[in-house]
């Protein structure tokens, strides 16, 4: 057992490998990030370590005497669930890293051999991503602390009794928003390598909630529907930068094998997470097809749960519109023939029948009726947005319904201004509210 790191402040990241030259490369290549660096030779010390230290960061090689590294993080995440765990191991691995996947919960895997700048910007990233939980979790216990104290202070005071309810609505909406936060946090975390990607999330989630509303799903269902559309890349995360590139049709063997797993991928990594599992659910069936040729488990009709029928339509209605099927890039009224074209055979009709309607709230052709296009600098409080307000990148900014206050019109014209686009605010006209 080797211990290297002195007691600081920085981020303590534990190594472990039963090879020590692969423990020294991971220290060089760890070496200007702004990190201590503890190591291990097996399982059992770097649990011994973990027991004494604060470890915020933990890379493992699969393979191990003793006790192997899906054993080794299992039992991490049991005891120390807030770590993020990372796992190394060869093309070989797969069963196995699904195990890890599975029973260690790991944030992401890494193939040998690795690329010293790609495993640098994914520690990096990672605990980046840790410091704005922990800063997440320290707010809503302030916030928490803050509801208390109100209460107590209200508690006799009929006259304060609105009020009181006020702030505690206000706190549950900060509470989701909490969570919601995270779930982009979490979709941004899967498309970091892919800018686009981002952007389309975004759409495809506005999308599919729309979608799933007109098709009366509940609100639980609604929000699983949305956070599929979301997270749906996240299996995505162990693909090269050059097979992200690559379009689906030009796959060779092994990249369509691995492009077969991410589904599952995606719905392992949310297994941790009792609020995510529809949310998994529908991101595993999102290639079955309606007439049952589809994968991973050959579902038809109304056997593959709706959320997932949604979510297959408005995916690929987005990787049309970016060529990832073939490298073209297709128009919006292309994309969606596309999707009519395959009614029955690959997409429920039901759904592509709302979504014939619903994808058109994201064109930006001519105005509709009842609406008007109105300039940031003459937008008022109180009017209520007719389309959503799209970035020129196509992300979502603000959702149709959404009705302006004086605080968010800044925000627009300062985004304005410091993007250097203008941007299409399409209002309701007979909705305005004062």
């Amino acid at each position: 057992m080797e211990v290297t790191a002195e007691i600081a402040t920085k981020p303590i990241v534990l190594l472990v490998d039963d090879e020590e030259n692969i423990l020294k490369s991971l220290r060089r290549t760890l070496r200007r990030s702004e990190v201590d660096i503890v190591t291990a030779t097996s399982g059992r010390d770097a649990l011994y370590i973990m027991e004494n230290t604060e470890v915020d960061l933990v890379i493992s090689d699969m393979r191990m005497p003793e006790m192997s590294g899906a054993e080794f993080l299992a039992e991490a995440a049991r005891l120390y669930p807030n770590t993020i765990r990372i796992l190394l191991t060869g093309y070989a691995d797969l069963e196995s890293t699904i195990a890890a996947v599975n029973e260690g919960r790991i944030s992401r895997y890494l193939n040998k051999p690795w690329n010293d700048d790609e495993i640098r910007q994914i520690v990096e990233e990672n605990l980046r991503s840790k410091l704005l939980e922990v800063r997440n979790q320290q707010l809503s216990q302030q916030l928490l602390e803050k509801n208390q104290q109100l209460e107590m202070m209200n508690a006799s005071l009929e006259e304060k009794v609105a009020e009181r309810t006020e702030g505690l609505k206000q706190a549950n909406r900060e509470i989701i928003q909490g969570y919601e936060h995270m779930v982009m946090l979490a979709s941004s975390i899967a498309a970091m390598r892919d800018e686009s990607a981002a952007d389309a999330a975004s759409v495809k989630a506005a999308m599919a909630e729309e979608i799933a509303r007109q098709l009366a799903m509940d609100e639980a269902d609604i929000a699983a529907v949305r956070d599929a559309a979301l997270l749906s890349d996240l299996g995505k995360m162990g693909f090269s930068d050059q097979m992200l590139r690559t379009p689906y049709s030009q796959y060779d063997k092994d990249q369509l094998q691995l492009f077969k797993q991410y589904p599952l991928m995606g719905e392992a990594a949310l297994l941790g997470v009792p609020q995510l599992f529809m949310a998994g659910v529908y991101i595993r069936n999102q290639f079955e097809r309606f007439d049952g040729s589809g994968f991973p488990d050959k579902l038809a009709g109304e056997r593959i749960p709706l959320g997932s029928r949604i979510l297959t339509v408005v995916r690929d209605f987005i990787d049309l519109r970016m060529g990832k099927y073939t490298g073209t890039e297709y128009e919006e009224k292309q994309a969606e023939s596309e999707i009519v074209r395959f009614s029955e055979s690959r997409y429920d009709p039901e759904v592509v029948s709302v979504f014939s309607s619903v994808y058109q709230q994201f064109a930006t052709d001519g105005l509709r009726e009842n609406e008007q296009l109105v300039k940031s600098n003459d937008l008022q409080a109180g009017m209520i947005l007719s389309r959503h307000l799209l970035s020129s990148k196509g992300m979502v900014l603000l959702k149709k319904g959404f009705q302006l206050n004086q605080a968010v019109i800044d925000k627009v014209i300062n985004l304005e201004h410091t993007s250097g686009e203008n941007l299409d605010v399409y209002i309701d006209k007979g909705a305005t509210q004062v």
